[in-house]
């Protein structure tokens, strides 16, 4: 879209965390300064990006794959069973490219040399989807004006979608897996440019 002032976060699971996720997320913040954002996160990352808030007032966000809980619990049902969550942890310690590299296949995505592998970065994420609930921030002002989302997607079923942004109206379906940005990178841009022009 040409935007010159665009800074990607990359979630540093395969390359060096000190550059890449909540740390870059938190410089980003420190940078912005008064400074109203447009946040996009896909998957976890909107999660995350949540989380490195608070944001300069006026803010918007838009989640793509997007959830503000993945774990499943009493008031959560359609979220994925922690104990899964946890047997993958137990399993980066045994053999991190099968679980990975099974992930992976799952989203539609080639297999990753376990050479790149962080494991650190693996393991605090695996962490934040068993633990990570952003729903009382999004209650509190957080939440995003916009939804893309997969309504075949195998990691955020659609009843996953409808339930981590309950009460949101600006859900906009595709279909396309959980890889939406690079799948339907149209459909995407498209839909982002419409949120921007409305907002300005």
């Amino acid at each position: 879209m040409g935007w010159q002032q665009a800074i990607t976060v990359d979630g540093g699971y395969f390359s060096d965390p000190s550059s890449s996720g909540p740390t870059a997320l938190s410089q980003v913040r420190q940078q912005s300064g008064t400074q109203p954002i447009l946040g996009i996160g896909h998957s976890l990352g909107f999660m995350q990006l949540v989380l490195a808030g608070p944001w300069p007032e006026g803010s918007r966000f838009i989640a793509i794959n997007g959830f503000s809980r993945f774990a499943s619990d009493a008031e959560f049902k359609c979220g994925v069973p922690p104990r899964i969550l946890a047997r993958m942890q137990a399993g980066l310690l045994r053999d991190a490219g099968q679980v990975v590299n099974n992930f992976r296949a799952r989203c539609g995505l080639a297999a990753q040399d376990q050479k790149f592998f962080n494991l650190t970065a693996l393991q605090a994420g695996l962490s934040l989807l068993e633990q990570g609930d952003v729903r009382p921030l999004l209650s509190a002002g957080m939440t995003p004006g916009l939804v893309l989302a997969a309504d075949d997607d195998p990691i955020v079923p659609s009843d996953m979608t409808r339930a981590a942004f309950e009460g949101i109206d600006a859900v906009a379906w595709h279909a396309g897996g959980h890889m939406l940005p690079l799948t339907q990178p149209e459909f995407c841009a498209q839909q982002i440019q419409n949120f921007v022009d409305k907002a300005v």
